[in-house]
């Protein structure tokens, strides 16, 4: 736990991503990443549903670790389209596995609509996703451990350089890696509920900006290289 607490810096990353992994491993961890920074640049939004949820899982986390404000809830929005986007691009390549709506306590005819609308319905299924995230991540990704933790570690350098800097408010203590693990996470998780009920992201048109907080975010860091 000690190592976790400390800056996700670009070195510390390079070096981790060295240790545990080869050069191609390295190689292809660096597509990854780019394909998945892309694609979240290109989100305008979540499904309905997905984006009710994400919203109260960021809500609910502040007030569990008793942390507030605006940039920390921007941040922790793009580590959740980090995930969501993680899964987008890694579900079918690499084989990963599906749920059956039944892991959120859903039935096959559940409508994605329907349940966007009905607070109580939304509210139930924070726990199976919290769930998922925690105790049965091995049920939705299957890549060697240090493969996500690579993703994860690359997640956190991005969003602490881009959020902790002078001009921010935020420190890197509260975008620490446990945080934003959880957040990513908590993103893959909501791409296979999407999944589930069949239920897509909203794109942005092309040549349009996106909102702050989402794809805009993200959108510089597909540009750049990672620390791989």
């Amino acid at each position: 736990m000690a190592d976790k607490e400390k800056r996700q810096s670009w070195r510390r990353t390079r070096r981790e991503l060295h240790v545990s992994m080869s050069r191609h491993g390295r190689k292809w961890l660096k597509g990854v990443w780019k394909t998945t920074a892309r694609t979240a640049s290109e989100l305008d939004g979540l499904s309905p549903l997905t984006t009710v949820l994400g919203r109260r899982l960021v809500e609910s986390s502040e007030v569990r670790e008793h942390a507030a404000g605006e940039e920390l809830q921007q941040a922790l929005r793009v580590a959740i389209v980090y995930g969501y986007a993680a899964r987008m691009v890694l579900v079918d390549p690499t084989d990963q596995p599906s749920l059956r709506p039944s892991a959120f306590h859903l039935n096959v005819q559940s409508d994605v609509e329907r349940l966007a609308n009905d607070p109580a319905t939304s509210k139930r299924l924070l726990d199976p996703i919290r769930s998922i995230a925690s105790d049965k991540f091995d049920s939705v990704m299957t890549l060697p451990p240090e493969v996500w933790s690579g993703l994860e570690a690359i997640a956190t350098q991005k969003l602490q350089r881009r959020f902790t800097s002078n001009k921010q408010a935020l420190t890197w203590r509260e975008l620490s890696r446990p945080r934003v693990e959880k957040m990513v996470r908590y993103g893959y998780v909501l791409r296979c509920l999407d999944e589930t009920l069949d239920a897509e992201p909203k794109f942005r048109e092309p040549g349009t900006d996106a909102e702050p907080g989402a794809g805009s975010e993200v959108a510089a860091d597909a540009e750049r290289g990672t620390a791989v």
